[in-house]
């Protein structure tokens, strides 16, 4: 329900700079964090694990190197917004 794809596309590209998908095994990962008005990315996680430690750690630090996006559009009027961000490895 978020207003703008645009800045979605944007914070997909400027996370995947710092991302690699393809991995000595496939999985998946889910991290969840929150973007702050300023553009700031805040309390990283991972949500779901891929059950592989290097895969968690590698989609948990592709964000947390990303750590600055563009301000929140002015249309989107909450103070922050939770993004949960499927990371898919492949071989």
């Amino acid at each position: 329900n978020f207003c703008c794809p645009e800045y979605l596309g944007t914070m997909l590209q400027l996370i995947q700079r710092n991302w690699n998908s393809k991995q000595q095994v496939a999985g998946q990962t889910l991290v969840k964090y929150t973007i702050q008005r300023d553009g700031r990315i805040t309390d990283v996680q991972i949500e779901r694990s891929s059950g592989y430690f290097a895969l968690d750690q590698s989609a948990q630090r592709a964000v947390l190197l990303t750590g600055q996006l563009p301000p929140l559009p002015a249309q989107f009027t909450d103070p922050t917004l939770t993004v949960h961000l499927i990371f898919r490895y492949e071989r």
